[in-house]
């Protein structure tokens, strides 16, 4: 059975022009889009710029400047990296203490890049650049820069806010419904890192593709997500949820109102569909017994394919354990640039695995 992909998808799914503020955040989105926003400022040519035609207000950082770190800073003379500088207004982005530094040795001008972008994108900027490095910003300065940041952009999701602010995904849930927040905050859509704008009502789409999978319980994951609007994995939970005879939807996001009956055949209810061949729960697996079998199996061992498979294998698979290592061992301002490296590194073995399913069909 084929699902189509045409209305329903443009229904669900739109491509969005990024924001430069977007570009900067999500650097999964076009392929012409910014890649870093350290990589963007740099591709900004240095010039010379006077000390005292800087504006230093409007800074993520609430606390004020640290003098004793403008002091170090001071002590490096002129070997700093450039300022970056908001062009139209000449407030400064990122190297407030540079500023107030150069001020200290009596200097007239600053190594500066200037940006053009809007106020916004700006601000954006100078959270990201002070939670990636130099002094990094407190929790409350963080906390607050996100508040920000959903008020100007409420259509971005929680992740990308916390990737922008350092902060985690459900701290930025609870800023949306916080008391006081204004209407801005919510938003009917979510911009997807993928550069996708995607509706919020996932509860009736989960409805649709609990129906498409109940039609065709041989349908693909990727088809019935084009057809819905949903991603591939949440189609994936949707079909194990209707295998188990539970509600295609879960609780946090029902209605309050009660759910309009599924459609049943006459006289009594469809049975659930049974997961599609091949799709299994994912098990817990004892990774020391797995890694020490497939090495132990000649077809990997013994050729050059299946040594380097074996090492990437032993290289890249982790435990609870060492998740809770490295969890401890990062600094928080390291925190949004690994989380996303996490999630990137998740995705790919996800692909994997639907790969290997796939083949296992």
């Amino acid at each position: 059975m084929s699902l189509g992909n045409g209305s329903a998808v443009a229904d669900a799914v739109g491509r969005c022009t990024l924001s430069l503020a977007e570009q900067v955040t999500y650097p999964a989105g076009d392929p012409g889009t910014i890649a870093s926003p350290a990589l963007w400022i740099a591709s900004h040519p240095v010039t010379r710029v006077r000390v005292d035609s800087l504006v230093l207000d409007g800074s993520p950082r609430l606390s004020g400047q640290d003098q004793a770190h403008v002091r170090v800073l001071a002590e490096a003379g002129d070997r700093l990296p450039p300022v970056t500088v908001h062009r139209a207004t000449l407030r400064v982005i990122d190297g407030v203490h540079r500023v107030r530094a150069a001020q200290l040795n009596g200097c007239h001008e600053i190594s500066a890049r200037l940006v053009d972008c809007d106020r916004d994108a700006a601000f954006v900027l100078a959270v990201r650049a002070n939670v990636t490095h130099g002094l990094p910003l407190s929790r409350g300065e963080r906390t607050a820069a996100a508040a920000r940041i959903v008020e100007a952009f409420p259509q971005w999701s929680d992740r990308a806010v916390a990737a922008a602010a350092g902060i985690s995904d459900k701290t930025v849930s609870r800023l949306r419904t916080r008391p006081g927040a204004g209407p801005a905050a919510q938003s009917g859509t979510r911009l997807g890192r993928d550069g996708r704008v995607r509706p919020m009502d996932s509860g009736r789409r989960r409805r649709r593709a609990a129906a498409l999978l109940r039609e065709a319980p041989e349908a693909g994951l990727r088809e019935v997500a084009r057809a819905t609007g949903l991603s591939p994995a949440t189609v994936r939970d949707v079909r194990r949820r209707i295998a188990r005879g539970e509600d295609p939807v879960p609780g946090r996001y029902r209605d309050a109102r009660p759910a309009p009956p599924e459609p049943a055949g006459p006289g009594r209810r469809r049975p659930p569909a049974e997961p599609a061949r091949g799709e299994r729960e994912a098990a817990p697996v004892d990774r020391h017994k797995l890694l020490a079998k497939l090495g132990e199996d000649p077809s990997l061992r013994l050729n050059e394919a299946g040594r380097r498979a074996l090492r990437r294998l032993h290289h890249y698979a982790v435990t609870g354990q060492d998740i809770e290592t490295l969890a401890h061992a990062l600094p928080c301002h390291w925190a949004p640039e690994v989380a996303d490296l996490a999630r990137s590194c998740a995705a790919a073995w996800s692909e994997l695995a639907e790969r290997l399913q796939e083949r296992a069909r």
